[in-house]
């Protein structure tokens, strides 16, 4: 088996399992806590990033674009990578962190794929037009979590 065919086996798997994940995050969500697709997106940022990346990843695969693979890599590193510094890593949190871990992966196979073939302009538009549509969107999504905090606390404390 070629690098190349390793290579796209590796993303598929990975992007299998951020898929799982996925489902896992909206289902905890929303048929557990009951929240609404907009507040689950919110109070989980990273459940937007898998879904952008998973969208791009996709897209990526049909018109092999290199721009649309590094796209989604600041929401990931942002929510994902981060995540396993700033969470803790107890109790419900380690299966946040099952998914941080995954993400980071995801983000490392990324910048494998593009840096290992050289797609160094395909990395910097795609990371460009992520800084500009998702920088904006963080403020949002930052901003709504904090002001509806107490009723995601609330949540949590009954289950």
């Amino acid at each position: 088996m070629s690098i190349k065919d390793q290579k796209q086996i590796t993303g598929y798997i990975l992007s299998f399992f951020l898929f799982v994940a996925l489902l896992n995050s909206g289902y905890f969500f929303m048929a557990t806590l009951k929240l609404s697709p907009g507040k689950w997106l919110a109070f989980n940022a990273c459940s937007l990033a898998i879904i952008v990346y998973l969208v791009c990843f996709v897209m990526y695969r049909i018109t092999k674009i290199d721009w649309l693979l590094a796209f989604p890599l600041l929401p990931l590193y942002y929510y994902g990578t981060m995540g396993l510094f700033i969470m803790p890593w107890t109790g419900a949190n380690l299966f946040a962190q099952v998914t941080h871990i995954l993400i980071t992966l995801n983000v490392l196979w990324i910048l494998f794929v593009l840096l290992k073939e050289q797609r160094f302009s395909g990395l910097g538009k795609g990371c460009l037009a992520g800084i500009l549509v998702f920088v904006p969107v963080f403020a949002i999504v930052q901003t709504y979590t904090q002001l509806h905090m107490s009723e995601f606390l609330l949540l949590m404390q009954r289950m």
